[in-house]
């Protein structure tokens, strides 16, 4: 069995891939770490492979920041397939609403618990439509390790990614509001109508695109 590393999005957990299907795959969740004082993403998911491990092929889904972070480590390691869903391959793909940051970073002055509580009033945008959705949402941003998210916000803003391994498979949605898909280039798989939370509600389709590589790749 392959075994496949999903990494979930900034400070949720691998309840996001609950829907998630795979045949002949050992499915295995990455878990956050409190990035250091001012840690580059490159070096932030390259701690992360600690949890990987790579005597054995193996694959990659990563989404959102996790999608990221899976860029990073395609390019030091060499996964059978890495899939990024809801995220970007490259700096060029990341909106200028983000990007602003850098240039007035007031993401360093701002705590865990106001990150957590501006997720949660932007759900909708993220994609979460649903009280039991919102619960769910709610209840994975709370299991972020401390003094989480203004490091991985820094890993964001500092990024710039220009390479693309071959191994990587780009899965996005239409109506993705966090990401617009508009912005990204050579995407390999467009879900129509798919939210920056399609892992959940879009995943049958996401599994058969992902079920299909893997035995692709595996021929």
């Amino acid at each position: 069995m392959l075994n496949v590393y999903c990494i979930p999005g900034m400070g949720v957990d691998g309840r996001l891939f609950k829907n998630l299907k795979l045949n002949n795959c050992m499915i295995h969740h990455i878990k956050w770490e409190t990035p250091h004082r001012n840690e580059s993403l490159a070096s932030y998911a390259m701690r992360l492979t600690n949890q990987i491990d790579t005597s054995q092929p193996f694959a990659l889904i990563g989404v959102s920041f996790g999608g990221m972070c899976c860029m990073e480590i395609a390019k030091k390691l060499d996964p059978v397939k890495t899939f990024i869903v809801s995220s970007s391959k490259t700096r060029s793909e990341v909106p200028q609403k983000i990007k602003m940051w850098k240039r007035i970073p007031m993401y360093k002055y701002i705590s865990d618990r106001m990150y957590k509580k501006a997720a949660f009033l932007l759900k909708k945008q993220f994609g979460v439509t649903t009280e039991d959705q919102a619960k769910k949402f709610l209840e994975m941003l709370e299991t972020a390790p401390k003094n989480y998210f203004k490091g991985a916000v820094h890993c964001i803003m500092q990024w710039n990614n220009t390479e693309c391994p071959e191994s990587v498979v780009h899965i996005h949605g239409t109506a993705d509001q966090v990401l617009p898909h508009k912005l990204i280039a050579n995407c390999d798989y467009t879900i129509k109508n798919g939210t920056h939370f399609m892992m959940i509600s879009k995943a049958d389709e996401i599994n058969k695109i992902i079920n299909k590589e893997l035995e692709s790749a595996q021929k």
